[in-house]
């Protein structure tokens, strides 16, 4: 069936071709979702952007929360279907309504439950440097990838899958962010260049620091290969959670999470931590530390009642 010119699908397949040209694979799959979802909420292949307004934004937000979509997932179908419609509008595929996004969630919710407190971290640096570890070596190269991603500023899962061995002198490691495009440069103390020597990768032949990618950096091949890693990576770590009873969910993203939350517990400025995680802005980081500002907050006015009050 041919696609009607304002359709959304049209415009989603001309974003997705240019991510997909840019190397942007998980962007180009992510706007896919959103499609998919939009067409599953109208139950129709072909949707025109005259269906978008007020309400029936509201409508959809409703569906992808019944669908079981945190908020922040909702917020990131919002987002990506809001820069669809600008993209229409600019191109004149779509008529310009203003403010028509205003009334659904597009904003990012903190959860403190990301993270892990100091006693718990440290059991699993401990547990990733014992020989007679109780988990399966499978298990075991999991946690040992997660306590790397912690000990190297909370380094994303795809940053350390495609690590480079050429990125990696002595005891530094320089690389750019998949995401943003930042230079980063990260000093590994003694544990961190255990595990790392414990972990990487003993083929001589490839280019990747660790064995998790064998394809071309920037292939389509290469980026199923990862996902395929993350998946596999968020299982193992769910499992090792369940065996040490511990009660916050394990992912690859609690590392990076912990490590923003233990350097503001420590008062690293939140600006210092923006630049160590190569964040895009410092808007991103204080989304990380949200609810711990609260917390220090609170701690603050009861050091100044318990000063008062003798």
């Amino acid at each position: 069936m041919e696609k009607q010119r304002n359709s959304i699908a049209v415009v989603v397949e001309e974003m997705c071709l240019r991510h997909e040209q840019n190397e942007k694979w998980g962007t180009a799959a992510l706007y896919r979702s959103v499609l998919h979802a939009i067409c599953d909420f109208c139950q129709r292949e072909d949707v025109s952007f005259e269906v978008i307004t007020p309400s029936w934004l509201k409508s959809f937000e409703g569906y992808l929360r019944a669908k079981g979509l945190t908020w922040n997932s909702v917020s990131t179908y919002m987002r990506i279907l809001r820069a669809v419609y600008h993209e229409a509008v600019m191109t004149e595929v779509a008529p310009f309504k203003p403010y028509i996004f205003n009334k659904v969630y597009t904003g990012v919710e903190a959860n403190r439950e990301n993270a892990l407190n100091a006693r718990l971290m440290k059991k699993l640096i401990k547990l990733s440097l014992d020989r007679k570890s109780p988990l399966r070596p499978a298990l075991q190269r999991s946690l040992q990838y997660f306590v790397l991603m912690f000990m190297l500023r909370g380094l994303p899962f795809v940053d350390l899958s495609f690590l480079k061995k050429s990125e990696c002198k002595g005891n530094t490691i320089a690389y750019r962010r998949k995401k943003t495009g930042r230079h980063l440069v990260v000093k590994l103390d003694s544990t961190a260049l255990l595990l790392l020597k414990t972990v990487a990768n003993k083929n001589a032949a490839s280019p990747y620091l660790f064995p998790i990618i064998h394809h071309a950096d920037g292939s389509q091949d290469a980026y199923k290969e990862y996902q395929a890693a993350l998946k596999l990576l968020n299982k193992h770590l769910a499992a090792i959670g369940k065996y040490l009873k511990i009660e916050q969910k394990l992912s690859s993203y609690t590392a990076r999470h912990t490590w923003a939350t233990m350097a503001f517990i420590c008062n690293v400025n939140p600006a210092i931590i923006s630049q160590s995680m190569g964040h895009s802005s410092i808007k991103v980081t204080e989304t990380y530390l949200k609810p711990f500002q609260q917390e220090i907050i609170n701690e603050a006015n009861r050091t100044v009642l318990e000063y008062v009050m003798g």
